[in-house]
Order: C-alpha cells, then structure tokens, then sequence
C-alpha cells in the first residue's frame, strides 16, 4: 500500500476552509456535497462527533473496503487516548469492535496497513505504551506479540511484514513469530515491492559525505539480507555550506523492481539557527544502479489511482489524460496546469451552528491514500479551529477526492 504521510512528505497538509460552505455544517458521518463553483473538491465522509479528535490513520484495501483509525482524548485524562475503529463498507463507515487488548493508552502513534480484505495489521507503538500489534484475517482481529518500536510497517501477506522502529534493528514476521533481523543502518520508513525487494530509508547520526548530520541512507533487502545502498554525493555547492548542514527524512517510493525513488532535501542552518540553504533532491533507482535527479523527474512518484497518478512533485503522470492530485489542495486537470482542490463546506463547532469563528477552520490531513481499482483517494486528519478561544475544536475527518468534475 503506498501513501503520503505528513510526517515524511512534501506535502503541503493544510487545506483553508474559511468562507466556504452554507450556513449548515455536514452532520458526523454524513458526506457533504462539494460546493458549487470548485469541479474538483474534497468531500466529507465522515466527520466525529467529538470536538477533540483527529483521525490518524487509512488503509484501502478495495473500491468497498477501507479502515481508518481515530483518536480521542479520554475524559478527565488529556494524556490518554481512546482508539475509534472505522470501516467503510462502500456506502459509510461504520465503528467496529476493537481488537483484543487496544484499550485507552497514554499518546503514541499509531500504523494501520493492509495487503487485502484478509490481512490488515494494526500497530501502536510509544515510549509509554510499548508496542502493541493485532492482525484481521477477513473475519477477527486477533493480538499478535509485539515487535518493538514501529515507525513504519511494510505488509506484503499475511506471513511477510516487516517493521522498522528507528534503529538498526527490523523486525520480520513469517506467520507466527517475529524475527529480529540486524540493519547496517538506522532506519525509519519503508517500501516493498515484493518479498525478496524490500527497500528502506533513513538517515546517520554523524558526520558523513559532507554533511554535518543527517546523510541519507537506503537499504535494500534480496531475501536473504539487507544492504547498504552506494549514494551519490548530495554535498551542496561550497557557497551554500553551513556548519548545520543536513537532509531531512526521505520519502521512499517502489512503484517497480526497476523504478525505486527516495526523495528528500539538503537544509541548512547559520549559528542562529536560521535556514540558509534548502534544496529538494532525489534518489532514483533504475534497476542496475543509482542516480542523482531533482524531484520534478518522478513521474511516478506518489499513489497510482485509476489511469492516473497522483503525485506530490507538480509533474504529469505516465498517462497524458488523467488528473493528479499534487497535494491536498492543489491538483492538475488534464493537460492543464495546476488548480487549487475545492474546500468542503464549513462544518458546525462547539454550537451546532457555523458561525464566524466556524468559517477560520482548516482541514488539516495526516493521510492520504489511493482507492483500489478507482482514481479517487482517501484522505484522514481533522478540521478544526484554532486560536479562537472557546471556539476551538478539532473534528476527526475522513475526505473524499475525485478528479471527475461535479456540478
């Protein structure tokens, strides 16, 4: 399952809905119509009822079956909180009975892949919490051990997924247990395109290459181990050298065995700590070796949706009349140049009504992932109002994106 997350993307995850919408706000669960003048917008799917919840987590694993994860603040306890499990079954989505042992917990963050409608996994994982792992076959959702630190989780079936916990140090599970598989480096994200090509990414602690911190750093797992991958120099021109001179973590996308992208930027600081020096750069794998590119060169980086594809880089996609999405608020018709993504509507507060305060809300999304077999996406956070005193909230969101225009 390839998506974006905010965490490790370039993407711009703040969509402004202020002005829009009538004076009624969409209802929890209820989709709301895109507004009129925007042919393309996001859409609501769902919306919580609690004004202090976010959903943090989406896994499609068909046209008709997705899962989102959701989080609330437990009452009288801010530190914890409760988990929401959420199905869509095509038409809604729906809570669902939460695997064994996910009970309220002190903040951590949550994974929730999947491979098909029988082999979803869901992942918490925090300093406070431990690890906690439960596995859905199709039918239940049963707690599986737990395998360390989880800070991204690759699923290609039920007896191969694997996770990294930034250390050096992954974890593989082969059906029943788990295996701990030493790494040449330290990484955080991963990609998988099959189960002898596993690739991850990460970045040194130290010195190296030039860098005062933070060199990238790519694996690659053949079935038997994993290796490091020969980089090519990211060292920035000399004008631009600063003595806090570093990568920020890379994106890493596998669309082929021969088609492999690692996508990130060189930063750097003065001694105040000031930006001196920002450059996206990219990594791309051909098959045979690496090469040095610029990001706009991935015209395929992103989620494939439908006959399009959806990308984070402002490039077209392999096919000349599909729609991208570029981010969550821009996108680019066909053969058009890009077009900010149409606002929801302005949803209810801490009223029930949209009121002035209402209409400063933002969509901010966490997520966002393709839907199997269609060229719509998924997308995950909340919409909320802040700096406005008691008028600030926070409602969990799931939207809808389709490229085909709306009245």
């Amino acid at each position: 399952m390839r998506r974006w997350r905010a965490a490790t993307s370039a993407l711009v995850m703040a969509l402004a809905v202020a002005g829009c919408g009538s004076g009624s706000g969409s209802g929890a669960g209820e989709p709301a119509a895109a507004p009129s003048g925007h042919p393309v917008a996001w859409t609501y799917s769902h919306l919580t009822k609690d004004l202090s919840s976010s959903v943090v987590n989406v896994a499609a694993v068909s046209a008709h079956d997705a899962w989102a994860v959701a989080l609330t603040p437990v009452a009288g306890n801010i530190d914890k909180q409760q988990v929401t499990l959420l199905r869509h079954d095509g038409s809604s989505w729906r809570p669902q009975t939460l695997p064994p042992g996910m009970e309220p917990a002190p903040i951590a963050e949550y994974r929730l892949e999947a491979s098909s409608p029988r082999d979803v996994w869901l992942f918490r994982s925090g300093p406070n919490t431990g690890t906690y792992a439960a596995h859905f076959d199709g039918t239940r959702w049963r707690q599986t051990p737990a395998p360390g630190g989880v800070s991204d989780v690759a699923v290609l079936g039920p007896a191969d997924v694997w996770v990294v916990g930034e250390s050096t140090t992954a974890r593989h599970w082969d059906g029943s247990r788990w295996t701990s598989v030493p790494l040449p480096a330290r990484v955080v994200q991963l990609a998988g395109v099959a189960g002898d090509d596993v690739w991850a990414s990460g970045l040194t602690t130290g010195e190296e290459d030039g860098l005062a911190y933070g060199a990238p750093v790519v694996l690659h797992w053949d079935g038997e181990t994993w290796k490091r991958e020969q980089l090519p120099a990211v060292e920035p021109p000399s004008a631009h050298k600063s003595n806090s001179m570093g990568a920020s973590p890379m994106a890493l996308y596998a669309p082929d065995a021969d088609d492999v992208w690692a996508i990130s930027r060189l930063v750097g600081d003065d001694d105040n700590g000031d930006a001196v020096y920002t450059a996206p750069f990219a990594f791309h794998w051909n098959g045979t070796s690496w090469s040095k590119t610029s990001p706009d060169a991935c015209r395929r980086c992103g989620i494939p949706a439908g006959d399009g594809v959806i990308t984070a880089d402002g490039m077209e996609g392999d096919n000349a009349g599909s729609s991208m999405l570029l981010s969550s608020i821009h996108h680019r018709a066909t053969h058009g140049r890009p077009r900010k993504v149409g606002s929801p509507p302005a949803t209810a507060g801490r009223s029930g009504k949209v009121t002035a305060a209402d209409r400063k809300q933002k969509l901010r999304l966490l997520e966002i992932t393709a839907i199997p077999g269609t060229d719509r996406v998924w997308g995950v956070g909340s919409v909320k109002v802040e700096a406005h005193g008691d008028a600030n909230f926070s409602r969990g969101a799931i939207v809808q994106y389709d490229p085909r225009p709306r009245d």
